[in-house]
């Protein structure tokens, strides 16, 4: 039965209660007139009051559905936005996009916020105030001029979308503040290992989520080195290195005019190297950071020898710079055309030189080095030392032509001290590496397991043969020189390494 068929047997049944009082009131009037008058009922009331009151009781409570509904939508965190370029920050947003709270990560981002309170505020006024803060405070600028967004949403489509919209917001303030700037966004899904890595350096998951990414196409870049560095230093490195991301879209580039240009950094390290222009046979160079500094890495091959060069970014300095020279078959390719053409012959071709005018074989050997010697920044020479039994061999060779330009030849007693060429007075070995790095740590009562960066490298100085031994235990930095053939502690000295 419905609510219809309910209420027409309710009318029907109050109208049979009530009796017909028509004959009995009829009767006590006396005799009638000839015409009966009758009596209409009264007309029925329509029921629309009831029926209003229902209704409107449903919409209170209709109403106060959507009221709790629609106060919940207004205040429940749909999606959480991540800015950074050095100042590193996080907003979580409400599906109307207003903002329900932000946190700094850093002091750089506690400078942009100052006092002011962005909490309830639209999502696209707040992003202009945190970037009008930025330029205004310097973060952003002509020579640090990239932004990184990283959205977080549990539907992907509505990630993708914010995503888009706040790199066209920031675009249009870049545009309207005169920057040509670079903005990198993503989108991003919260996990512990991100979370911990955020919490450990001080930045947002967006950030952890780009620096892990970067690292999993270069692993000559780490975490530690990375997460310092500004946006714009980061999108540098990922440049130079051409490393590709499928998940970070850019629009932009990174500013160099903080920069020196690589071709500055490359003439900066042939300058210190003393090596010309066309004597390199190969050359890479290639942003880097060298604690916190960004660097030039430069390296190079030049005449056998490969060259490392750290060039500071900013001012053109060397800061670090190493050369390693092959021996027998030499490191790099050095070309092997003979005459001065301006080509050098390579180490190989060299060393080869040095062997056949001492009438040695390379497998009779127990030490044998070439490089190339300079003298004020200009390559003299190559040097080729070798050991052949206790006889020590030294020879100066022609760049170009492979002539040999001085050679000369120290036989060692059974003491290890020098005797005069050709007067050998018996056969005498060398400690080893082992030993000599075991005499070092020993001196420096220091155990190996506690040491770090162990180096042992054979030499020679003032005509005696040494081990050179380097080592650190924290921030003291041990040097030894240790008599190749007698283990005495010929030289030790440590330091602080800045």
């Amino acid at each position: 039965m419905d609510e219809r068929e309910l209420e027409q047997r309710l009318r029907t049944a109050v109208e049979h209660a009530a009796p017909d009082p028509l004959d009995r009131i009829l009767a006590s009037c006396g005799p009638q007139r000839a015409e009966v008058i009758p009596f209409s009922p009264p007309r029925k009331k329509r029921r629309w009051a009831p029926l209003a009151a229902a209704a409107a009781l449903a919409l209170v409570i209709c109403g106060g559905a959507f009221g709790i509904t629609s106060w919940r939508g207004a205040n429940t965190v749909d999606s959480v936005v991540m800015l950074d370029v050095n100042p590193s920050l996080s907003m979580e947003v409400s599906a109307q996009e207003r903002v329900l709270s932000v946190t700094p990560f850093n002091q750089d981002a506690e400078t942009i916020l100052g006092d002011m309170d962005l909490t309830g505020t639209d999502l696209d006024v707040a992003v202009n105030a945190l970037i009008g803060s930025m330029l205004q405070n310097g973060y952003l600028s002509d020579l640090q001029n990239a932004i990184l967004v990283s959205v977080e949403n549990q539907d992907a489509a509505r990630s993708a979308q914010l995503q888009q919209h706040l790199t066209d917001t920031i675009n249009s303030v870049f545009q309207g503040g005169s920057l040509d700037g670079a903005v990198l966004s993503q989108t991003v899904t919260e996990s512990a290992d991100l979370n911990a890595l955020a919490q450990q350096y001080g930045i947002s998951v967006g950030k952890a989520a780009l620096i892990q990414e970067v690292i999993a196409q270069d692993s000559t870049l780490t975490f530690e080195a990375l997460a310092p560095l500004s946006v714009n230093e980061i999108a540098l490195i990922t440049e130079s290195r051409h490393l590709a991301s499928q998940s970070v879209t850019q629009t932009g580039s990174a500013s160099t005019k903080a920069y020196i240009t690589a071709e500055e950094a490359r003439s900066a390290a042939l300058t210190h190297a003393g090596v010309s222009e066309s004597s390199v046979a190969q050359m890479e160079i290639e942003f880097d950071s060298e604690d916190g500094l960004m660097v030039y890495e430069v390296e190079f091959y030049a005449g056998g020898a490969e060259y490392d060069y750290d060039i500071n970014a900013r001012t053109g300095a060397v800061v670090k710079s190493s050369r390693e020279g092959g021996s027998g078959s030499a490191t790099g390719g050095g070309a092997t055309s003979s005459g001065s053409s301006g080509t050098y012959i390579g180490e190989a071709a060299a060393t080869a030189a040095a062997l056949a005018d001492a009438g040695i074989s390379e497998g009779d050997t127990t030490y044998l080095r070439c490089w190339v010697e300079h003298d004020d920044g200009r390559a003299e020479c190559y040097e080729v030392e070798f050991l052949a039994g206790s006889t020590e061999y030294q020879y100066e060779i022609d760049l170009y032509t492979g002539a040999i330009l001085q050679s000369e030849r120290e036989t060692h007693g059974a003491s290890g001290g020098n005797t005069s060429s050709g007067n050998a007075s018996g056969s005498s070995s060398m400690i080893g590496e082992a030993a000599a790095r075991s005499a070092a740590l020993a001196h420096a009562g220091v155990s190996e397991s506690s040491a770090s960066r162990i180096q042992v490298e054979l030499d020679r100085d003032d005509g005696q043969t040494l081990y050179e031994v380097e080592f650190h235990v924290g921030r003291t930095e041990y040097s030894y020189e240790i008599d190749a053939y007698t283990g005495a502690i010929l030289k030790a000295e440590q330091e602080i390494d800045d």
